[in-house]
């Protein structure tokens, strides 16, 4: 990925975090590790549903794209998902 402006969001499944650490390591302005081992995907809101999001189709983020790639593509366990949001408000899963 080249484009650092896209509209995108983030969502993070913490259950099934493994808390390697890798996501902190690569995007610590987005991630954070916490006291249980797990990491935190800062500014997230969880609605009770154990699924962490930044953004969203309506109100994308629109910086530090790649970094937050990078943090996704880092996960070995694929349980951070970033999605391209487009200008009619649909989203589209990147990772």
């Amino acid at each position: 990925m080249s484009d650092g402006n896209k509209n995108y969001r983030v969502e993070h499944d913490r259950d099934i975090c493994i808390g390697c650490s890798a996501c902190a390591s690569v995007c610590p302005k987005y991630w954070t590790m916490e006291s249980d081992g797990k990491s935190d995907l800062v500014g997230g809101i969880d609605n009770g549903d154990g699924i962490q999001k930044l953004g969203t189709n309506k109100k994308p983020l629109t910086e530090d794209f790649e970094a937050n790639m990078d943090a996704a593509e880092s996960c070995p366990v694929n349980c951070i998902h970033v999605f391209e949001v487009k200008e009619d408000g649909t989203s589209k899963d990147l990772i």
